[in-house]
């Protein structure tokens, strides 16, 4: 067993000094290895926690090594094995440092489908119609979402905050449930639970529970609302609250959910509105009380819904 234990070591070792320079094909090599024995797991801990002490130890010169050449040989070996852990403490003080290469890949859901993901960390993220979502498999602590809209519920960790990208602005989860819409070249953070902190550039806001923003894809133009927490998320339970919005996002809820195009002409589209909508998950009854609440007129043109104002020629 002691010889399993110190092969192990050995290996975990060797691991770390291949890791810094790895591609994909060794980090599957690496991860196998970790699967094959609880005992490869439990090795690779023990050199990866010896790496927080090594870091602070000062190990002799390598003069000291040449002033004892005239040593027994078994003291030569002594000398020879503290040469070679002080090479594994440099490459443990580097590795950790060090991010594999990243292994992206996208979900995507259609108009009026729902997913839901598991990552590693334990973070769960619910995706809504229309949606993109980017993640890695190196580092289930970072995402992207690329279009559409997704709730997510982040298993806090102090070490590793995750961290969610939206153009070109960052969204840090400080221990949360957030809801985040990415469309039209503009994006919304609504906060449920806990906080996040919302970095365009190098500027950071910090958003709590019942807090919302707005902001462009480049962290411009911001505006700050408030939101019941507990409606923040609410397209999962046909519920959808907006605060002083363009009625195209509210249309461009509606297609994420049902997968149903709505057009809005004349002023419709960028006519701000705020409002609590509750949706029956039935198209053909919730878009004219859509078009009902707004006080516009509505017909359908194929699949398509065309709303428009009051007294306004049909086109």
């Amino acid at each position: 067993m002691q010889v399993e234990t110190a092969d192990a070591i050995e290996a975990a070792i060797a691991w770390q000094l291949r890791l810094v320079e790895a591609d994909e094909a060794v980090w599957a090599a690496f991860i196998a290895w970790l699967e094959e024995s609880p005992a490869h797991a439990a090795a690779y801990d023990r050199v990866a926690a010896a790496d927080r002490l090594i870091a602070e130890a000062r190990f002799p010169e390598p003069a000291l090594v040449a002033e004892n050449d005239n040593l027994p040989a078994s003291r030569r070996w002594f000398w020879w094995a503290g040469g070679t852990a002080a090479a594994a403490a440099v490459a443990l003080s580097v590795v950790p440092t060090i991010q594999p290469r990243a292994q992206t890949y996208q979900i995507a859901t259609h108009d009026g489908e729902r997913r839901t993901v598991a990552l590693d960390d334990g973070t769960r993220i619910e995706l809504s119609g229309g949606t993109q979502l980017t993640l890695d498999r190196a580092n289930p602590r970072v995402a992207r979402l690329d279009r559409g809209e997704a709730l997510f519920h982040v298993r806090h960790d102090s070490r590793a905050a995750f961290t969610l990208n939206v153009g070109d602005v960052a969204v840090q989860d400080l221990g949360t449930v957030f809801n985040v819409t990415h469309s039209g070249g503009r994006m919304r953070v609504a906060v449920s639970e806990g906080s996040v902190a919302f970095r365009p550039g190098s500027a950071v806001v910090t958003l709590h529970a019942g807090d919302a923003l707005s902001a462009r894809d480049d962290g411009g133009d911001v505006a700050r609302t408030r939101v019941a927490p507990d409606l923040v998320g609410g397209w999962r339970s046909g519920r959808l609250s907006f605060a002083d919005e363009p009625l195209r996002e509210v249309a461009g809820s509606l297609k994420r959910l049902y997968g149903t195009d709505i057009a809005l002409r004349g002023t419709l589209s960028e006519r701000p509105f705020t409002g609590v909508v509750h949706f029956s998950g039935v198209a053909d009854r919730d878009v004219p009380r859509l078009a009902e609440l707004i006080g516009a007129t509505w017909r359908r043109d194929g699949g398509q819904w065309i709303l428009a104002e009051q007294g306004a020629s049909a086109p």
